[in-house]
């Protein structure tokens, strides 16, 4: 099957923003449901949290960071996590679309594939998760008393941003992998939920050769760990300089790519249930 219309240009963000609203307004027109749900999304992320703080409990320091300083990396990793989660609930559709045969009717439409698979769903609640992860990276830097630069701020904001498009991007990459088979979506968790985890703590504590994949390979390590060296101060453990935190966007861009092309592949080679 052939490709569709194209995705919108500035007219189809528009039109984005017209279904995200009507998705949150939805959502939020049962008050209570949309509160419990957001209060979930936030206590989970407490939870998982406090299993670092036992950590802590035992030890003083991890591999030479400090709980304030290991909290930052879980409030960068978790405020991206779930900002990218959130918008990309229309992805985990997918494989349901390609088993029931109602991607063809996707690919009839005007406009693009992606962009209806993408406009198709928003987790509005899931921003629980964010205000917490925030939460802690506000209290954290509080703690570290971080003296506060342009420059520093310019880092931070664009290593929230380049985090949420790594994960995105990862979530894509696992969605159009559907197209070849519907388990790849469960393996992206992976990079995925268990990204997320991994990134909430320092590189230091993982092998070289683990370092060496998040940082070269699948860059993880870009959604906070660099960034934070940065605001920090830290040494690299591979020796790299400190600049290196200022490399998300090339992170993203990398990532970015290679979803729009295995998107596209797919999307080129989908093969009509025929139902």
């Amino acid at each position: 099957m052939s490709v569709p219309a194209s995705e919108g240009g500035g007219e189809g963000l528009a039109l984005y923003w017209r279904l995200a609203g009507a998705h949150a307004r939805g959502q939020m027109q049962y008050k209570f449901s949309f509160a419990l749900l957001t209060l979930v999304a936030a206590v989970n992320t407490v939870v998982d949290f406090v299993e670092v703080v036992v950590i802590f409990g035992r030890i003083s320091v991890l591999a030479g960071w400090s709980l304030p300083e290991v909290a930052v990396l879980y409030g960068m990793a978790y405020v991206s996590f779930s900002l990218a989660e959130a918008v990309t609930r229309g992805f985990e559709t997918l494989p349901r679309h390609l088993v029931q045969g109602t991607f063809d009717r996707v690919l009839t439409r005007p406009l693009g594939a992606f962009f209806q698979i993408f406009a198709s769903d928003l987790a509005v609640w899931k921003l629980g998760k964010t205000a917490q992860g925030a939460v802690i990276l506000l209290v954290a830097q509080r703690s570290l008393a971080i003296h506060w630069t342009p420059d520093k701020l310019a880092v931070l904001v664009l290593a929230l941003l380049c985090g949420a498009g790594i994960f995105f991007a990862i979530f894509v990459i696992g969605a159009a992998s559907c197209f070849w088979t519907l388990q790849a979506n469960e393996a992206t968790n992976i990079f995925t939920n268990g990204g997320a985890t991994m990134a909430s703590f320092p590189l230091e504590v993982y092998d070289d050769w683990l370092r060496r994949l998040v940082t070269f390979v699948i860059p993880l390590g870009f959604i906070n760990y660099y960034p934070a060296v940065y605001l920090l101060g830290r040494p690299d453990p591979l020796g790299l300089p400190t600049w290196t935190g200022l490399l998300a966007p090339l992170a993203v861009a990398f990532l970015g790519a290679l979803a729009w092309l295995l998107w596209s592949l797919g999307v080129r080679h989908y093969a009509s249930t025929g139902s």
